[in-house]
């Protein structure tokens, strides 16, 4: 009798444990990774409409900020002091609000950063006079604008669809802040599995 008491204990005290993990890894789970539903093509062939995306928001979670001189920055901290893990580097993909909507999110690739001069000639970028080798473009889709050149501003970033042909980007509306980053692009799935996916979505352009 002790014996079986003592099964059910163990067996009662393990279902406790794994309902706290788990209830633990999808506490963490809600609050760094965010889902969407892509609408546009902004970013094919990469992309696609109707495809669903994962966004990482760990990946660029900012320094606390200052409380009574604990985690302190001065003004010429630089912009990878002010990430836990280090800010957005160029060629990632990330997601962002809208800068003349906050309620709206894009989709984007980051081509410039602070610092960075960035000239369009013909559909050609070019960065600090030195042109991208961009080899996850469709040569179709390339498209033939112009822009610039310009410098990037401080805490500011220039992105790109994938799509130049067919993007609402930093050539329409300018560079975005720090403050608009969500998160970094983390991986793609079928739109079919978007209405059963346990996490919160939105609609992505």
């Amino acid at each position: 009798m002790y014996i079986y008491e003592r099964k059910i204990q163990r067996t009662i005290r393990e279902i406790i444990e794994t309902s706290i993990l788990a209830m633990f890894v999808f506490s963490v789970l809600y609050i760094s990774i965010q889902s969407y539903q892509v609408e546009g093509a902004s970013m094919t062939p990469n992309i696609n409409q109707g495809d669903c995306v994962i966004a990482n928001k760990a990946a660029y979670w900012k320094m606390p900020k200052r409380r009574f001189g604990i985690f302190e920055l001065d003004n010429k901290s630089t912009i990878k002091s002010r990430y836990l893990f280090g800010d957005p580097n160029k060629g990632d993909v990330i997601v962002f609000t809208y800068p003349k909507d906050p309620n709206r999110h894009f989709i984007k690739r980051v081509i410039g950063k602070e610092g960075d001069t960035v000239h369009i000639d013909n559909g050609k970028v070019y960065v600090n006079s030195i042109q991208l080798k961009e080899s996850y473009l469709e040569p179709s889709l390339i498209g033939s604008s112009n822009w610039g050149p310009n410098v990037v501003g401080l805490g500011q970033y220039f992105v790109l669809g994938d799509n130049r042909r067919a993007s609402n980007d930093s050539r329409s509306w300018g560079t975005i802040s720090d403050q608009h980053i969500v998160g970094k692009y983390l991986a793609r799935y079928p739109s079919s599995v978007c209405s059963i996916t346990p996490i919160p979505q939105e609609n992505l352009r």
